[in-house]
């Protein structure tokens, strides 16, 4: 009796996050894949107890479990990746993952299982993989809690699940261990619950960027920023005046950093940088000043000579991948294409 008692109070508390997720859908990018996470665990929680018998009907609610690690790493990526696409080869390895599991549960060969383990596991890695990627350059102080929430709490059990489920496949699950687990999901569903319906319930709306319409909507409406006290405007202006005196060519350069030598408090520059001057990831408002600076050298007619990889290094990236895809998402065009057509020969 305790079992479902515990099972059915995080199903109660799922749906609850679920219905909260789902009024704010349509406004922000990523909320499907954190409904269709949430209904995931549900059904993960529910499918022992109903012990359905029909292959079709237990299919149908086998099927948002088997996307749950899918549904993870896209939401990660939706949360930390700043509009950037989602990678092709994701989608190739979210299919196979999701075929072998499918063949795995109707039983086609054994084999199957044992290839739909390590899949999973490579997916929720991703996922992790993403919420660790430019933690500490994110200026959203919402969404930094967030990322390590999901990244110590559902990542890292979700992780633990799959092992266990792996291993107890082939062996007796110990007395205790499932009762063990609904106790672990109803304290991380309440937790998470109580964050999100109530000590912070704009969590979501503050850490997920918007859709298009929500982003005009937003646009339209936003009010002007709180006014700067005395000490903010002194630092903003020490900032703006250190970035156009080339702050911004150390190579590596992060937010930590700048606070030192900017003898600021760090957290104090973070919230400057970000709700005065609406940048969402320290790496975003270095890209600023770096891409200005490479697309003035790269139409000098005085620098032609310089190869690309020069002008790179001086402004302070350590390669050419992360100033290639900042360049073309700014002017949606390759350092190349921009130096040649203007400096034509």
């Amino acid at each position: 009796m305790s079992y479902e008692f515990f099972t059915g109070a995080s199903c109660s508390l799922l749906l609850l996050a679920a219905a909260r997720i789902g009024i704010s859908r349509n406004r922000h990018s990523g909320s499907t894949w954190l409904l269709v996470l949430v209904c995931g665990a549900m059904f993960y929680l529910l499918r022992p107890l109903l012990n359905v018998t029909h292959p079709a009907l237990d299919l149908l609610l086998a099927l948002p479990v088997m996307v749950t690690p899918a549904a993870f790493w896209l939401f990660t990526h939706a949360l930390c990746s700043e509009s950037q696409d989602f990678p092709h080869w994701g989608w190739w390895l979210i299919a196979a993952d999701i075929t072998i599991d499918l063949a795995s549960h109707l039983n086609l060969h054994p084999a199957f299982y044992v290839l739909a383990q390590p899949l999973k596991l490579v997916l929720i890695g991703a996922g992790l993989s993403t919420l660790l990627q430019q933690l500490h350059s994110d200026l959203v102080a919402e969404r930094r809690q967030l990322r390590i929430a999901l990244l110590i709490a559902i990542g890292g059990y979700m992780l633990i699940v799959v092992f266990a489920e792996f291993a107890f496949s082939y062996h007796k699950v110990p007395r205790g261990v499932p009762m063990l687990h609904v106790v672990l999901v109803s304290m991380l569903t309440f937790a998470a619950s109580l964050w999100l319906l109530a000590l912070s319930p704009r969590a979501l709306e503050e850490s997920l960027p918007p859709t298009g319409e929500a982003a005009a909507e937003t646009a339209q409406e936003t009010e002007e920023p709180a006014k700067l006290d005395q000490p903010q405007r002194l630092l903003l202006e020490k900032l703006q005046a250190h970035m156009n005196n080339g702050g911004y060519r150390h190579t590596g350069l992060t937010i930590r950093e700048l606070a030192a030598q900017l003898d600021a408090r760090e957290h104090v520059l973070r919230v400057l940088i970000n709700r005065h001057l609406g940048y969402r990831n320290f790496n975003e408002y270095l890209n600023q000043f770096r891409i200005d600076e490479a697309s003035r050298r790269l139409a000098d007619p005085d620098e032609a000579h310089l190869p690309i990889l020069t002008i790179v290094l001086d402004i302070g990236y350590r390669s050419l991948s992360p100033f290639n895809a900042a360049f073309k998402r700014r002017h949606e065009c390759t350092p190349t294409e921009y130096r040649r057509e203007r400096l034509p020969e």
